[in-house]
């Protein structure tokens, strides 16, 4: 159980229940895990947040391969369970090898990569290791993919990083059924 009871439609003050209404209609009028579970608080924030998260997953156009590597090595820099719960089975589908994820779960020497995959998780760790990024590792990003690509990766990996901040500030607990090992976090 997360720190928030799940929010019901009576508990929302009115000027907010279409927001409530808006957000919720796809599970039936209530949100009972994940991120929207504590999102829905603020039923408007999570409207508007909920438009943004839409377009980063589903209406960019770089591989989703590279867009699930961005996500699971945000989990694994966020030491979010949840997150890497939700992607890594995705980032499997998408053509990320397990070695890489492995290493990736388990802080391990990364095995070899191709470039596009070394140009993400290089920009991603060097930024959460020192809130950063040089030149170098922001160039070779920038060749991989070309601004708009690189902007919408690097906002991916904030939104995720906002979405870490929501399930471990609030103790979201991962689901029952899972498929990936839990994620070992210190």
């Amino acid at each position: 159980m997360a720190r928030l009871p799940t929010v019901k439609r009576d508990q929302v003050p009115e000027q907010f229940r279409q927001a409530f209404d808006e957000v919720t209609a796809e599970s039936g009028g209530t949100i009972a895990s994940g991120p929207g579970s504590i999102t829905v608080n603020s039923p408007e924030m999570a409207r508007r947040r909920n438009h943004l998260t839409s377009y980063l997953r589903y209406e960019t156009t770089f591989p989703k391969k590279i867009q699930e590597l961005a996500i699971i090595t945000t989990a694994r820099a966020m030491d979010c369970p949840y997150v890497w719960n939700a992607h890594a089975p995705a980032a499997r589908r998408a053509g990320v090898s397990d070695a890489l994820i492995n290493a990736l779960r388990e802080r391990q020497p990364l095995p070899p990569m191709s470039a596009d995959e070394a140009a993400v998780v290089n920009y991603a760790m060097e930024f959460f290791h020192t809130h950063k990024v040089s030149q170098k590792t922001f160039q070779a990003a920038l060749d991989q993919f070309g601004a708009q690509h690189l902007t919408e990766l690097t906002t991916l990996m904030g939104h995720y990083a906002q979405t870490a901040f929501i399930l471990n500030a609030f103790e979201v607990q991962l689901p029952e059924q899972r498929t990936e090992p839990v994620l070992p976090v210190s």
